[in-house]
């Protein structure tokens, strides 16, 4: 929805978009697709059925639902470029045989840390697939190099760098003009004096809430009593991983929020602006845009050494860093001895992640795949 709302419609593409899995999340934007002219591809009953539980279904149907798939999508066009946001092994056959069927060029977009869930035999699998790709796009400058190290022949695939722009830095930056950070911390309670130290910024096991929530209850009663533990686990994970999350976040000692509905991006915003620090332990990353709207938002990070983003290599940015999980109470006690100067992330994440910089990226390689047309 990003992409099309800030990209495809401001540059007048005629845009068709298919879903074939969970119905009622697709509903939720029905309205806003009839209303922007926005070509729905409908698929039979069946598909988004298979689609659901294909583990669980015979090798006739899934095949056959396949089949039902791409009739669908043929007959609901023809389309100058196909665009696959999100590369999933199930899904890219679907795409690889669309692009031979209607004789069309193809991008493949990775985005988020995608490629490094992938190993041993789904890496060759997913290798022989997206080789058939006309251009591959990477969220990040990790995801380029993880492509290029797990694919020999990557460099025959014309690629780039293309960041999906964050909205939310948009929000941010008109919230901090209009309204008073007061006022936000009131609306949420939370009250004058406390610093608001957020852990992880969805409810999966990687983000690793417990161990840090572990290191942070041994921390001196003085200083926990200055704290408010947020933890925004609003999608990911179980119910059983987040209620336990929320028991070890009591049992440290310390006030806290725990935020597990789904959240506007007016709210979003509002968590990045009142978060002083925000502490960034997953097992792996590649420099999700929760990250950067926390750097954006000047929310000082504490970040995990073995996370090494290159774009923390390559540009200038302020935070701090620790090597084990033990170090993050010295490092949360140092901020309450000094104040760290964190202005300069602002400028740094507009002008890599802001749509204002982001579009005309996306446009330079639709304008090149699509023969200028």
């Amino acid at each position: 929805m990003n992409f099309i709302e800030n990209f495809l419609l401001k540059k007048n593409y005629n845009i068709w978009v298919l879903n074939r899995g969970n119905r009622k999340e697709h509903d939720k934007y029905i309205e806003f697709y009839k209303e922007k002219g926005i070509h729905l591809i409908e698929v039979p009953e069946l598909v988004s059925e298979v689609y659901g539980r294909r583990e669980n279904d015979n090798l006739l149907k899934i095949l056959y639902s396949h089949f039902l798939l791409l009739k669908a999508v043929i007959q609901s066009g023809p389309y100058d470029l196909i665009n696959m946001q999100f590369v999933d092994p199930w899904d890219l056959i679907d795409v690889i045989l669309l692009k031979y069927l209607m004789k069309r060029k193809l991008i493949l977009s990775y985005w988020g840390s995608d490629l490094f869930r992938f190993e041993g035999e789904k890496v060759l699998h997913m290798g022989m697939l997206v080789k058939h790709a006309d251009f591959v796009t990477f969220d990040n400058k990790d995801l380029e190099i993880e492509f290029k190290k797990k694919y020999k022949w990557s460099k025959k695939i014309p690629s780039r760098i293309a960041f999906l722009g964050l909205p939310i830095l948009d929000i941010i930056d008109k919230k901090y003009k209009i309204e008073k950070l007061e006022d936000i911390r009131k609306k949420w309670g939370i009250s004058t004096g406390k610093k608001v130290i957020a852990i992880g910024y969805n409810g999966i096991p990687e983000q690793q809430h417990k161990k840090v929530l572990g290191i942070i209850r041994k921390l001196e009663e003085g200083y926990k009593e200055k704290i408010i533990l947020l933890l925004q686990m609003s999608y990911g994970g179980t119910k059983g991983y987040r209620r336990s999350v929320v028991t070890l976040a009591k049992r440290t000692g310390c006030e806290y929020i725990d935020v597990q509905r789904f959240l506007t991006n007016e709210e979003v915003a509002e968590l990045r602006i009142l978060t002083d620090i925000y502490i960034n332990a997953q097992v792996t990353d590649a420099f999700s845009g929760s990250v950067c709207e926390n750097l954006f938002a000047g929310t000082l990070l504490i970040n995990a050494r073995w996370l090494r983003y290159k774009e923390f290599e390559t540009y200038k940015f302020k935070f701090l860093e620790f090597e084990h999980v033990d170090e993050i109470n010295c490092l949360i006690k140092d901020t309450f001895k000094e104040k760290i100067d964190v202005s300069v992330n602002r400028d740094l994440v507009w002008k890599l992640r802001s749509w204002q910089y982001c579009a005309p990226r996306w446009e330079k390689i639709y304008r090149k795949m699509c023969n200028n047309k």
